[in-house]
């Protein structure tokens, strides 16, 4: 077995005696209450293995590796039949499975737009997802939507930051990583590249992204044996922290259009959604964007060396954005959105009336301002100790683009990193600059705390 769990290809079976190790890495809680239930090997765990930018689950269900490098479904004829048994009980969705090493992305992906949406980063210890444990099977009723959420091992909505359009330099990359994708044309194509050069023989990468998946066995036993009632306990309580944001949303959605009528606030429908969503972001219910320090979302190393060396990104710092959910009480850097990358969850039509992304970031800071004043008040709608109070009282908003604002509501975009030094941190490109002039930064918010940047 120890042979089997040093192999990072193909879906291998285990018991928990052979992986308690590795959970109780990212998940102590977790494996202290499963210790105390000692399962054995009647109740089997399945490791799976996923490199970057592999789809492990798409609108129509979850993808599995084979030894050989490919994926199958629990419908497909070929899929091992004792797979099929132990987690045939997804066929049509996802098993019940945690991360284990590296991150996946849940998101909404709008092709025809070019636009994906975070919806849920995955990082380690991590659980989901949670029907089979919350559905309620007397009523009969299924809520859960189909054929909208798809997650990959890594992130999705990731991109560089400076512009790597060029198709010169592109061809760079083609000879030099045997790659197939044209130049990116938008935010949207980054991650392809991205994926075709980590995915390279010549690369020959070994980031690989580990879920532990949890047979029937497990779902049965968490569901109808009383014994269990405490890990029961457990997961439902992570879920409702997950959900709970969602759980009182129609509530704060009365409260933000009570505040506009009350105010008299007639705002394009499109920045009152954004302004509602910068609230989502800062309380985490939602990701917001990032520079990447490190490999658990994507190995971030190995593509900003090939975007120094081949691509010959010279002029401006490789930085690669990632998303990532915020916590207000806990991050002390600030946290992104830019209205040239919009990823809000609803789709307000931007107003007929042709305006400039400085007027548009004038009139969000509006916006922003009357909703904070309001749910800052000691008799607002909300109460004074929820977390949209809180976050009221606590966030702090920048607004930047690399244009002069002669109105000085937004600072310009080569500020940023003197807020966050993130953007100029850890510099491999020695004497390029952090790129004040790329789209995102044109346009850009940031979210922190009061007390941090």
């Amino acid at each position: 077995m120890v042979k089997e769990l040093t192999d990072t290809s193909g879906l291998v079976k285990v018991g928990w005696s052979d992986v308690r190790e590795k959970v109780f890495k990212v998940e102590p809680r977790f494996t202290k209450i499963v210790d105390e239930l000692n399962p054995d090997k009647s109740l089997p765990l399945y490791l799976a293995y996923y490199p970057y930018g592999a789809v492990d689950a798409d609108t129509i269900s979850s993808l599995f590796p084979d030894k050989n490098g490919n994926y199958y479904r629990l419908t497909d004829t070929n899929a091992p039949k004792d797979v099929v048994t132990n987690l045939g009980y997804s066929k049509n969705n996802t098993p019940l499975g945690m991360v284990l090493e590296k991150q996946i992305e849940c998101f909404i992906d709008l092709k025809n737009e070019k636009i994906t949406i975070p919806w849920l980063i995955y990082t380690e210890g991590k659980i989901f997802p949670f029907t089979r444990i919350l559905q309620n099977k007397k009523n009969g009723r299924i809520y859960a939507p189909n054929g909208l959420l798809s997650s990959t091992a890594g992130a999705r909505s990731v991109f560089m930051l400076p512009n790597i359009g060029c198709i010169t330099n592109h061809i760079n990359l083609q000879r030099d990583f045997g790659i197939e994708s044209s130049p990116p044309k938008s935010l949207y194509d980054h991650w392809g590249v991205f994926k075709e050069i980590v995915q390279s023989k010549v690369i020959n990468s070994d980031w690989r992204c580990c879920v532990l998946y949890f047979s029937e066995k497990w779902i049965e036993k968490i569901n109808n044996d009383q014994a269990w009632n405490e890990l029961k306990y457990y997961l439902h309580e992570l879920a409702w922290n997950q959900f709970s944001y969602n759980i009182y949303r129609l509530n704060y959605d009365a409260i933000f259009s009570i505040i506009q009528k009350n105010r008299n606030l007639k705002p394009n429908p499109y920045l009152a959604d954004t302004a509602r969503h910068l609230f989502a972001t800062a309380i985490g219910a939602t990701p917001g964007y990032v520079p990447a320090l490190n490999d658990n979302a994507l190995p971030l190393d190995v593509l900003q060396k090939a975007y120094i060396e081949s691509y010959d990104l010279k002029k401006y710092i490789p930085t690669i954005m990632q998303p990532m959910h915020f916590s207000f009480e806990k991050d002390t850097l600030p946290i992104y959105y830019s209205l040239q990358n919009p990823a809000t969850h609803v789709f307000s039509p931007k107003s007929r009336t042709v305006s400039s992304t400085l007027y548009e970031m004038r009139e969000l800071d509006h916006i922003m301002k009357v909703f904070i004043k309001e749910l800052s008040k000691e008799n607002s709608l909300c109460e004074s100790g929820s977390v949209l109070s809180k976050i009221a009282k606590s966030m702090r908003l920048h607004y930047f683009h690399n244009k002069v604002d002669s109105l000085r509501v937004l600072k310009s975009s080569a500020e940023i990193i003197n807020f966050d030094n993130r953007f100029i941190s850890d510099n491999k490109n020695h004497g390029a600059a952090f790129a004040c002039d790329a789209p995102f930064v044109r346009g850009c918010i940031s979210i922190s705390a009061v007390g941090s940047s």
